[in-house]
């Protein structure tokens, strides 16, 4: 049993947090590890639905979980205003779909934690302060130090120091920094509790993240290779069958983008360098390629979003047994490191 102050904050067995995986629904992914001890995560619909979409969207997500899962939950929103006007709209749309959630007395109990990522959420704390005050806590994804600070100033609950490693949205070359270095650099740099992100999927990643002063740690590409991953099966046995230099960063909608190799990614880098097409343009080819292949399995003209941690990734367990599997291989490194110590 591994018990850190993540498990208070969230009241959740395991300081493990699934990670936000949009542009599609991880209603039933979020589900299951809730209910098997960590802390599942409602991602958006897409980046570029309607903003009546995107709420109607959100709160049926919100309305699932409330009905598959009787445990804690979060949910992730990306809010970066990097992204324009137009699609501001529709972040606004999941921010109030979960705020009025959240006016339900159960929802308000158990939807413990917002986690906004890609971007400086200045603009949105007002509103989320008005929630806080309600119990909702707010964590905050960030790629460097000096994010991690404005984040704290901006009055964060915690924050997830996520490394270059990530999948999906990660660090804008060549402004980057892996966890092995950000983690304890944040920690040391911040007073409010910190949790590991990026390349995390395993007990080894999950007890050196403790040993490096995080309370926990947020997993994404590792989930998405369970049987409980709504994902297409084609999105997870590309992750499964990734090797070393299996992934590159392209374009993305708010930033680079970890993707694995494929057709996919090199029409996007392509597009990018023809100069041909406006940021609003890319965004919406971007949010179409994840989508086809998360939800119809075209890994090939479609973009699978998965970290670098995809070669070390070798089955689909559930959530559960995964989640019981890094716990007792995190106790076993921890003890095993421990037995180093001499009086």
């Amino acid at each position: 049993m591994i018990k850190t102050l993540l498990c208070d904050m969230l009241d959740v067995q395991y300081p493990i947090i699934q990670a936000g995986m949009g542009p599609l629904n991880t209603k039933k992914i979020a589900a299951a590890v809730s209910n098997a001890g960590g802390l599942g995560t409602l991602s958006i619909f897409h980046i570029g639905a309607p903003p009546e979409e995107a709420y109607k969207a959100y709160q049926s997500n919100i309305d699932y979980i409330m009905e598959n899962s009787s445990k804690n939950f979060a949910c992730n929103v990306p809010i970066g205003a990097q992204i324009g006007e137009k699609f501001l709209k529709t972040t606004d749309a999941y921010l109030k779909a979960i705020f009025d959630a959240r006016k339900d007395r159960e929802v308000s109990k158990r939807l413990r934690l917002l986690i906004t990522s890609a971007g400086n959420p200045k603009h949105c704390m007002e509103k989320i302060k008005k929630e806080k005050a309600n119990g909702l806590l707010h964590f905050h994804v960030v790629g460097s130090v000096r994010q991690a600070r404005v984040a704290e100033r901006l009055g964060v609950d915690g924050i997830i120091a996520s490394g270059f490693e990530m999948g999906g949205h990660t660090h804008h070359w060549p402004d980057v920094i892996h966890t092995f270095v950000l983690l304890p650099a944040v920690v040391d740099a911040v007073k409010v509790p910190v949790i590991a992100s990026g390349g995390v999927c395993d007990g080894k990643t999950l007890a050196g993240a403790l040993c490096m002063g995080a309370i926990g740690a947020q997993m994404g590409t590792r989930f998405i290779a369970t049987t409980d991953c709504e994902f297409h099966i084609n999105y997870k046995k590309a992750v499964v069958d990734c090797q070393e230099y299996g992934d590159s960063v392209c374009p993305g909608a708010y930033s680079d983008l970890r993707l694995l190799k494929g057709q996919g990614a090199l029409e996007s880098i392509e597009m990018q360098k023809s100069g041909k097409f406006t940021h609003e343009q890319m965004i919406e080819m971007v949010d179409k390629k994840l989508i086809i292949a998360e939800r119809d399995g075209n890994v090939v003209t479609g973009e699978v979003a998965a970290g670098q941690c995809s070669s070390r990734i070798s089955d689909l367990p559930s959530a559960k047994e995964l989640i019981e599997r890094i716990v007792n291989e995190a106790t076993t490194a921890i003890l095993k490191t421990n037995a180093l110590l001499v009086s």
